[in-house]
């Protein structure tokens, strides 16, 4: 019907979900407005990409807060757990809370209005970071009795502030689920290392769904099996010159959800860079020599399955050692050189702390001082931050 403006309202039942950023405003202190805002950017991609995956629909923001709408409430919880499993591994610096309410609303110009945003709201404001939060009527529509990885603890009664009565909201609880297995091509022109590493990374856990001995059989296995990863020879039949770049190049245009990792067996640096900085995620280059090392073979393959960038450790040396050479890094510490080495191989600020023996907080400060001293904008999301160091690194060796 149309209402007073002339805009026609429609009624539909909606479930809304609202999450936010638990102490934003210390958070924004702490990181400085730059880095909070790299973060918040690389916390907003990973968000909507949830809500295409689930079908869901981002209706409103403001700051660090996004108010979703499902056409179901069990899709609704699906992306809710889906953002609280993946905000911790994506290293976001977030906690996020999340209240979800089904109820009828009002489309009116495009928007929704209605009780059941306020009532979604007040919910997830009494929610602490990394909690979900549902109404009674979300709860019993979702119908989550079937899923084994799902379930709610008991509610309790609690009062919503600016709203009448009494409500019960119940805890949703999550189990960390193994997640399936990355699926692997792998193409070299060589029978016994196709073989030899397939079999290494079937006994670690991947699915090889297909090997290759030349380019063009590469291509035909990733448009039918849709790998997470490519792992490709960079020299194949029938020049063995650039076969490998050329078909790597040809998969991520073709089928840029297909990471690509590009095995060579000599250092060729501007490939590697090339690879890195036009592909800016998906995307690695390794020596061959690393096959040896399953863990480092692993690691690539899966930080590459996962959006990530891989350079391998010999080609960043090289530049941080010739960048420091030339007193290019002469104002970074021993320490920051180190980590500067690690970010530039697309390691996470969590990986970095790992390898390093550091805490989390010390990564962080090292990482913000490197970028600092260096003139560089923002660390921003993994993949663009090796692109900005790869970058820095190859200007100044030409500078």
């Amino acid at each position: 019907m149309p209402d007073g403006l002339g805009l026609s309202q429609e009624t539909e039942t909606v479930t809304v979900a609202v999450a936010d950023v638990e102490g934003s405003t210390p958070l924004l202190e702490r990181l400085g407005e730059a880095r909070y805002d790299a973060a918040l950017a690389a916390y907003e991609r990973l968000l909507r990409d949830l809500l295409a995956e689930h079908g869901g629909a981002e209706e409103t923001s403001a700051g660090d807060g996004h108010m979703c709408a499902f056409g179901s409430a069990r899709a609704a919880l699906a992306w809710a757990v889906g953002l609280e499993r993946a905000v911790p591994c994506a290293d976001v610096p977030f906690k996020v809370r999340i209240g979800v309410h089904t109820g009828d609303l009002e489309r009116r110009g495009g928007r929704l209005y209605g009780r059941a945003i306020v009532k979604a709201a007040r919910i997830g404001a009494l929610a602490r970071g990394g909690e979900i939060l549902v109404s009674a009527v979300a709860r019993d529509v979702a119908d989550v009795g079937d899923a084994k990885d799902l379930w709610f603890e008991d509610g309790s009664v609690v009062e919503l502030r600016g709203m009448r009565g009494r409500h019960r909201i119940f805890p949703l609880r999550w189990a960390e689920r193994d997640f399936a297995p990355e699926r692997v091509v792998i193409a070299d022109d060589s029978a016994l290392i196709r073989d030899g590493v397939a079999a290494l990374l079937r006994e670690n856990g991947l699915d090889v769904v297909a090997t290759a001995g030349d380019a063009e059989a590469l291509q035909a296995a990733v448009a039918r099996h849709k790998p997470d990863v490519a792992l490709v020879d960079i020299r194949m039949p029938p020049t063995w010159t650039n076969e490998g770049l050329v078909a790597a190049e040809a998969i991520r245009r073709n089928h840029p959800e297909v990471g690509v990792l590009v095995l060579s067996q000599h250092i060729e640096a501007e490939y590697a860079i090339d690879l890195v900085k036009e592909g800016e995620h998906h995307s690695g280059y390794l020596l061959k020599d690393r096959i040896a090392d399953i863990d480092i073979l692993l690691d690539a393959v899966r930080r590459v399955a996962r959006g990530g960038c891989v350079v391998d450790p010999a080609i960043t040396d090289g530049l941080v050692r010739g960048a420091d050479a030339r007193g290019v890094l002469a104002g970074l510490s021993e320490s920051e050189r180190s980590v500067l080495d690690l970010i530039a191989q697309g390691l996470s600020n969590r990986a970095i702390a790992e390898r390093l023996t550091l805490s989390a907080a010390i990564v962080e400060d090292h990482v913000s001082e490197i970028f600092g001293k260096l003139g560089l904008e923002s660390e921003g999301a993994d993949d663009r931050r090796v692109v900005a160091v790869i970058t820095y690194l190859q200007a100044t060796a030409h500078a």
